[in-house]
């Protein structure tokens, strides 16, 4: 081998830094050789906490637009409709967006934070506090605010945590506690839309009769504008059997006799009278007028039924009216009577302090 030449290694051979060095020079590659893979791992350790900064961050601001999203459709958002089943699925909404509101808080807080129970009780607190302004915010744009929104934000935030809590829970943990806020919480919110379907199935199972108040389903779909009204038992001098209810309606001079029926059934066909037995007490004359429309009023007054009433003083009448009359009201066109949209029965002007009570309304 010539002097100062380096032969090439056998192809078997195994390539080191040992082979090509020795002495000071290899422990000096060693260190090298070291500190490169340390800072290598340095390097790669750093990466991936920038990377998970970077997901966490992106985390919260997807959070965030989530929850922002769901505050907007309480705020913002007007859903048409005015019937039972739209007042009662509106209310309930309050629950579920809330149940999503509290877990998204939740979940914006370090993980290792999350486990904490004094964390779902700050996230509970703060949608608590997120669904009171709401509710201040809607009042200052004329919506009025609603303590019953407030109490189902609170039911929905609180079952909502609980379910989280279940599915995040640890072995030995006692699930009952969070079973019971949920269930109690679920229940509160499905209130409304189980009072719904009650009433609706007690409309379809006493029609004929429009509305009755013999129980507290026919309040469901009545309103007085503001006339006092609730329902009362029958003064002695004209109730027709034992216990007999009626709806107890108060009039004076700032506030006329009036009662809207809601969501009437609206086929009247195969009928031919609808009936009103009502009841004055007092000492004078009733002066009402007896309305309905169909789905097809286009808001004047000469497109619907008006039929003025003069009820005695000190008796109970019942008024039959021809629906041949009904159909023929509306100038120009016949009503429907496949889709009657309203019954309204109302004081012609103000009157002296007094009262009346309403049975009920029915076909015949």
């Amino acid at each position: 081998m010539i002097p100062g030449s380096v032969s090439a290694p056998d192809s078997g051979a195994e390539f080191s830094v040992g082979r090509i060095c020795s002495g000071p020079d290899q422990a000096i590659a060693g260190r090298l050789t070291d500190d490169w893979i340390l800072e290598g791992s340095r390097l790669a350790k750093t990466s991936n906490e920038v990377l998970t900064a970077t997901q966490k961050t992106f985390a919260r601001v997807l959070l965030s637009i989530g929850m922002a999203g769901s505050l907007s459709l309480l705020l913002f958002v007007e859903i048409p409709g005015n019937g039972l089943w739209h007042r009662a699925l509106l209310d309930s909404a309050h629950g579920p967006i809330f149940a999503a509101v509290a877990v998204l808080l939740l979940l914006m807080r370090a993980p290792e934070a999350r486990t904490r129970r004094s964390a779902y009780v700050i996230a509970f607190v703060a949608a608590l506090v997120l669904g009171i302004l709401i509710e201040f915010v809607q009042s200052l744009g004329g919506r009025p605010g609603s303590a019953f929104d407030v109490m189902t934000d609170a039911a929905g935030a609180a079952a909502g945590l609980a379910l989280w809590s279940l599915f995040q829970r640890q072995p030995g943990d006692h699930p009952w506690p969070a079973i019971a806020i949920a269930l109690a919480g679920t229940t509160f919110i499905a209130w409304p839309p189980l009072q719904a379907a009650n009433a609706y199935a007690h409309r379809a199972v006493v029609f004929p009769t429009i509305v009755d108040f013999r129980g507290p389903e026919g309040l469901r779909f009545v309103t007085t504008y503001g006339s006092p009204a609730w329902i009362a038992a029958f003064p002695a001098p004209w109730a027709q059997e034992a216990d007999e209810r009626a709806l107890r309606i108060r009039y004076d001079e700032q506030h006329v006799a009036a009662m809207r029926v809601l969501e009437p059934q609206a086929d009247w066909r195969g009928y031919s009278i609808v009936a009103v037995d009502i009841t004055n007490p007092a000492d004078r004359e009733l002066q009402l007028t007896f309305r309905v429309f169909d789905a097809a009023h286009d808001g004047n007054h000469a497109d619907r039924l008006n039929l003025p009433l003069v009820i005695p003083p000190q008796t109970r009448t019942t008024i039959r009216v021809a629906l041949t009359a009904v159909e023929s009201a509306p100038q120009g066109r016949s009503m429907d009577l496949a889709q009657i949209a309203d019954v309204m029965l109302f004081g012609r002007e103000a009157q002296p302090p007094a009262e009346l009570y309403l049975s009920r309304i029915w076909l015949e």
